[in-house]
C-alpha cells in the first residue's frame, strides 16, 4: 500500500510536489505485536488472579472443624498394600493352606463406623477379652490357632469397624456425626440451626468431591446448586435468630457473608 502525500498549496496545477511513503507494513507489525503482548499480559493476570483466589478460599477453609472431617480419598489411601507391607506381612503365620498370602492392611487412624466410639472401641477389644477368657468372640470362622487370643480376637472387631474399612456412605455418616457433636448446643441437639448447616456443608463437600472426578455429571449440578440455597436459608435464618452465633458458624464452616447472602448459581464445574 502506497501513501500519497500531497504538500498543501493554493494551487494544485502549480504544486508538482508529491512524496510516496510506504509505512503500511510497519504500522501493521507494530500493532500485532503490541496485541500478542497485551493478550500474553491478560493471560498472566488471570491466572494470577486464580491462583490468589484458590489460595484465599484453601486459607478460608483451613478450620477446625473442616480439618477434623474424614476424606474418603485420604482414608482409603491409607489402606493400599504397598510392596514393603506385602514382604514385612509374609510370614508363616499369614500363608494359608492354598499356597496363597493374606496381607493386613493398617487400619489405626482411631476413627470408627457404626455409631463406634474410641471408648467403647476400647472396651471391646481390651475390657472386654480380659474379662471373658479365651475364645470369647468364637473361633469357628479363624484359620489358625495363633488368631484364637484375646488380642488377635480384639484386632480384628476393630478392623471390622474401622473407617478405613467403611465405604464412602459410611465416611459421610462418620462425617454428620462429628458435625452434630461439634455444633450441638446440647448433648443429642440434631435440629438446632448450626447443626443443619454443618450437616449441608459436609453433604455439599461430599458432592464436590464427586462433581470434580466426574465433570459430567449435569445432573448433580443442580442438586448441588439446590444444596447450597438450603445451607444459605438455614445461615440466613441462623442471622435472623443470633447474629453472633452467625458469624462464629461462618468462620468454623469456612465460609464468607458473600458465599451466603450473594446470589449463587448453578456451576459449569467444580475446582
Amino acid at each position: 500500500m502506497q501513501r500519497v502525500v500531497r504538500s498543501t498549496c493554493r494551487g494544485w496545477a502549480t504544486c508538482q510536489s508529491v512524496r510516496a511513503v510506504h509505512t503500511s507494513t510497519v504500522v501493521q507489525g507494530k500493532r500485532l505485536s503490541n496485541r500478542k503482548a497485551e493478550l500474553a499480559a491478560q493471560r498472566a493476570a488471570e491466572a494470577e488472579a486464580v491462583l490468589q483466589a484458590k489460595e484465599r478460599l484453601r486459607k478460608l477453609k483451613d478450620t477446625g472443624f473442616l480439618n477434623s472431617l474424614a476424606h474418603p480419598e485420604r482414608l482409603f489411601e491409607t489402606t493400599q498394600i504397598t510392596e514393603e507391607d506385602r514382604a514385612i506381612s509374609l510370614s508363616s503365620d499369614s500363608i494359608d493352606e492354598s499356597g496363597g498370602d493374606t496381607v493386613r492392611r493398617n487400619a489405626d487412624s482411631g476413627q470408627y463406623s457404626c455409631h463406634v466410639k474410641p471408648n467403647e472401641m476400647q472396651l471391646i477389644t481390651e475390657v472386654a477379652p480380659k474379662a471373658g477368657g479365651d475364645g470369647m468372640f468364637g473361633t469357628h470362622f479363624l484359620h489358625s490357632p495363633a488368631e484364637n487370643s484375646p488380642a488377635m480376637q480384639g484386632d480384628i472387631v476393630r478392623r471390622i469397624v474401622a473407617l478405613e474399612n467403611s465405604n464412602a456412605k459410611g465416611v459421610v455418616h462418620y462425617n454428620i456425626r462429628r458435625a452434630v457433636e461439634t455444633f450441638g448446643r446440647s448433648e443429642g441437639d440434631s435440629g438446632s440451626a448450626e447443626v443443619q448447616a454443618a450437616v449441608w456443608t459436609v453433604r455439599i463437600n461430599q458432592m464436590e468431591d464427586h462433581m470434580r472426578s466426574n465433570r459430567k455429571d449435569h445432573q448433580n449440578r443442580r442438586a448441588y446448586t439446590k444444596l447450597l440455597h438450603k445451607r444459605a436459608k438455614m445461615l440466613k435464618y441462623l442471622k435472623r435468630e443470633s447474629l453472633e452465633r452467625y458469624y462464629v458458624c461462618l468462620k468454623q464452616l469456612g465460609l464468607t457473608k458473600d458465599m451466603v447472602e450473594g446470589e449463587i448459581l448453578q456451576p459449569k464445574h467444580v475446582e
